[in-house]
C-alpha cells in the first residue's frame, strides 16, 4: 500500500517505481522484474528481446513526428543493494520495500530503497505511458547484477541493440550531468588459519560496533566515513600491542557487499577477567580519536562489549596466525589514495575494505578498488597483494571493468546541455563520477557511443539511510522529456 502523501507528478514514473518497490530485485535475483519488464512489453504490445546474460531490451516506436528518426538507447540497471539497520527482519528475496514520504523525500522503512537505479528504471519506462511525449525510437535497455559487479553489461549480447546515442539515468546528483565514471576491479584474500587450544579459564568478551553510516564506496568515499570494520581492527591491534597476554581470536565478521562501506562488525575474543579494564579502556580511546577527525554525522557510531562467562572456547587462532591477521588487517588500505585533478578534483584511485570473516579455520577479506587511469590502481594492487604474500594469504581478482575517459566532443552532451539551460536558465556541471556506472563497458561492447548520464538526487545510496528527493524527481522528468524531443 503507498504511504501517505506519496508523490503524485509525474504520474506515470512514480507509479512505476512504485512498482518497482513492490517487486523484489536484489542482484543475482531479477526473476521476478525481469517479469515484470516482460509483461509491459506484452501488454503494450512492444517487441522486445532477452539476451544470455538476462538483460532485457524493450524496443518502443517513436511518437508524434520522431517514428523515422534514429533511436536512442535508454539504460539503466534493474538489481538494487540490499542492506538494512539492525533488528530489521526483510526478505530481499520475497519482501516489499516499505516506503515513507518525509517532507521533500522519499526513503524506505529500515531498509536500502532502490532508487538506484529504480526511478531511472521508471522514467525510462514512462514514455509508453505517455502517448502526447515526442520522442525517437527507443532501445530501452535494462542490465541485470550491476551492483555485484557490472555483470548484465560485461556479458550483454550487444545485437539487440543499434543505437549511436545513449541516456544512462543512473546519476544522484540533480544538476550534473556525467561524461566519465570510475573503473573497478575487486580483490579476494583467502586462507586456511592454523587453530590452537584457547586457554582455559579466560572469559569470552564480544566486541560490537554499529551504526556507521557506510554508505555508497564510490559516490561517498571521499566523505571519510567510518570503516567499522578499520575501527574495529584498530580497537584489536592496540589491545595486542599492551595487553601483556597473548591475543585469542575466536570469530570476527563485518561488512555486507563490495560497494558498501561497513557499518557493522563483531569479534569475539577469549581473554582474561584481569585484562577487561584494559580492553574498555582501549575501546574509549579509540572511539575518541576516531570522532576527532569523523565527520560529524559519523559521530553515532556505537560499541558494545558483551561479556559471557559461561562460554568456554575449545579452539582459536594460533597465536602466529593471529599476529599475522591482525598485522595484515591493521596495515591493509582503505579510503581516497588519489584525486583526478584533470577531472574537477574527483577521486582518482580508492580502495574499499568492504568484507572480512574469521570463521572456523577460514579466513575471507574483500576489497573493491576503484580507478580512472588503470595504470595508477596498479600501485594499490602491488601494495595489496604484495602484503598478502608477505603474510601467507591467497588473492583472486575479479569483475574487473574498465573506466569512462570523459570525452569532449558529444553531440548527446551538446543537446542535454542545451534543453538545460533552455529549461533553467543555466549552466549544468559537466563531470565525471568516481563510482562504476556501464557506460563504458557498454561503449567497448556496442562502439563507439555518444553517451551522457543524468538523474534526480539520490542520497545514502547502498546504505537504510537511501532517500530520492521529490523535487528533483519533478525537474529530472522535465529535461529528460525536452531531452527525448531534441536529440
Amino acid at each position: 500500500m503507498k504511504p501517505e502523501n506519496y508523490p503524485q507528478n509525474p504520474a506515470s514514473l512514480w507509479n512505476i517505481f512504485y512498482d518497482f518497490t513492490q517487486t523484489p530485485r536484489p542482484s543475482r535475483k531479477e526473476e521476478k522484474i525481469r517479469d515484470y519488464l516482460i509483461n509491459i512489453a506484452k501488454n503494450n504490445n512492444l517487441e522486445y528481446q532477452v539476451d544470455s546474460a538476462e538483460n532485457v531490451i524493450i524496443y518502443v516506436p517513436g511518437k508524434n513526428g520522431r517514428e523515422q528518426d534514429e533511436p536512442v538507447i535508454i539504460q539503466n540497471h534493474v538489481d538494487m543493494v540490499t542492506d538494512s539497520l539492525k533488528g530489521v527482519e526483510v526478505n530481499f528475496a520475497t519482501d516489499p520495500i516499505k516506503t515513507k514520504v518525509d517532507g521533500e523525500w522519499l526513503t524506505a522503512v529500515g531498509t536500502t530503497l532502490g532508487a538506484d537505479n529504480g526511478i531511472g528504471c521508471a522514467a525510462a519506462l514512462a514514455p509508453i505511458f505517455e502517448k502526447d511525449l515526442i520522442h525517437p525510437p527507443l532501445e530501452l535497455l535494462f542490465t541485470m547484477d550491476e551492483e555485484t559487479g557490472l555483470n548484465g553489461a560485461l556479458n550483454l549480447e550487444s545485437k539487440y541493440l543499434s543505437a549511436k546515442k545513449m541516456l544512462n539515468l543512473d546519476t544522484e546528483e540533480w544538476g550534473s550531468l556525467y561524461i566519465g565514471c570510475a573503473g573497478g576491479i575487486d580483490y579476494e584474500f583467502t586462507k586456511t588459519l592454523a587453530k590452537e587450544s584457547a586457554t582455559p579459564s579466560r572469559i569470552k568478551a564480544r566486541i560490537e560496533v554499529e551504526n556507521f553510516i557506510g554508505g555508497h564506496s564510490g559516490v561517498d568515499i571521499h566523505e571519510q566515513r567510518g570503516n567499522a570494520l578499520k575501527f574495529l581492527i584498530n580497537i584489536i591491534s592496540e589491545f595486542n600491542k599492551k595487553s601483556s597476554n597473548e591475543l585469542e581470536v575466536i570469530e570476527l565478521r563485518g561488512g555486507r557487499a563490495h560497494n558498501i562501506i561497513p557499518r557493522e562488525a563483531f569479534v569475539e575474543l577469549n581473554i582474561e577477567e584481569s585484562d577487561l579494564s584494559q580492553l574498555e579502556s582501549i575501546t574509549e580511546q579509540v572511539s575518541k580519536s576516531w570522532k576527532s577527525f569523523l565527520p560529524k554525522k559519523d559521530h553515532q557510531f556505537k560499541v558494545h562489549t558483551l561479556l559471557d562467562r559461561e562460554f568456554q572456547a575449545r579452539e582459536v587462532l594460533s597465536s602466529l596466525e593471529c599476529q599475522k591477521i591482525v598485522n595484515f588487517l591493521d596495515l591493509f588500505p582503505h579510503g581516497v589514495h588519489s584525486f583526478d585533478l584533470a577531472t574537477s578534483g574527483v577521486v582518482g584511485t580508492s580502495n574499499n575494505l568492504a568484507r572480512v570473516l574469521i570463521v572456523g579455520d577460514q579466513f575471507y577479506l574483500q576489497s573493491s578498488l576503484r580507478f580512472f587511469d588503470r595504470e595508477e590502481i596498479k600501485k594499490i594492487e602491488n601494495q595489496i597483494t604484495l602484503l598478502a604474500k608477505i603474510s601467507d594469504i591467497n588473492f583472486t581478482s575479479d569483475s574487473e571493468y574498465p573506466s569512462w575517459k570523459p570525452k569532449a566532443e558529444n553531440s548527446v552532451l551538446e543537446t542535454v546541455k542545451k534543453c538545460y539551460k533552455d529549461l533553467y536558465k543555466k549552466e549544468p556541471i559537466v563531470t565525471a563520477i568516481h563510482a562504476g556506472l556501464e557506460c563504458g563497458i557498454l561503449r567497448d561492447k556496442i562502439g563507439e557511443l555518444d553517451v551522457v548520464s543524468f538523474g534526480p538526487t539520490i542520497t545514502g545510496a547502498h546504505s537504510p539511510d537511501e532517500r530520492v528527493n521529490i523535487p528533483s524527481v519533478e525537474k529530472f522528468w522535465e529535461l529528460y522529456k525536452e531531452v527525448l524531443a531534441k536529440i
